[in-house]
């Protein structure tokens, strides 16, 4: 009978992975990972049984603590500004607390080696978010560009607002404002 899989060792390897995908991009090989993650190359593919599985499930991984974190921030009893800016704080403070799957989620975004069925998988987290922000927005964008808005500018603009934050962390909370102000007064129809 074959012995269970520890999930302390699955946890490292991906804790490994993120570590150097946020290093040196999808291209780290897996003998640096398991090395790493103090396993065998071996043990890695006994968990994972090819790169490109290992690097799906850590950006599904990161993606789903990334979607939980702003559908926590998710009020509808606040009006439409401060929804919204209740999420860019979300994304903000996510992206300071967890420097390295921010860096590693930026790599595997771009990658082909991400699957389409887990890009699907990790909108289909985001949906609710998506939806709730873009409610917010109606009426103080141009509709045609509220998916430009949501995707493109808001994360962008995050990312920006993160480093500022990251060599600055003396001006946090005015840096953040700062970064919203930009996105809800830029997007302003």
């Amino acid at each position: 009978m074959a012995r269970p899989l520890s999930e302390q060792k699955r946890e490292a390897i991906l804790a490994a992975a993120a570590e150097l995908v946020a290093a040196v991009g999808t291209g780290a090989s897996t003998a640096n990972i398991a090395k790493a993650a103090r396993v065998s190359e071996g043990t890695l593919f006994t968990y994972f049984a090819t790169k490109d599985e290992l690097l799906n499930q850590l950006f599904v991984d990161i993606e789903t603590n990334l979607a939980e974190t702003v559908f926590a921030a998710v009020s509808t009893n606040a009006d439409s500004h401060d929804r919204v800016r209740r999420i860019w704080d979300c994304l903000v403070e996510w992206g300071i607390a967890n420097p390295t799957w921010r860096k590693a989620l930026r790599q595997l975004k771009v990658s082909d080696r991400i699957s389409d069925e887990s890009r699907k998988r990790c909108d289909a987290l985001f949906g609710e978010s998506r939806e709730m922000i873009e409610r917010s927005l109606a009426g103080h964008v141009d509709p045609k560009r509220a998916a430009f808005y949501i995707g493109t500018v808001l994360m962008g603009l995050a990312d920006v607002t993160i480093e500022a934050i990251a060599t600055n962390p003396k001006n946090r909370e005015h840096l953040k404002r700062a970064g919203f102000d930009l996105f809800w007064k830029g997007t302003a129809a």
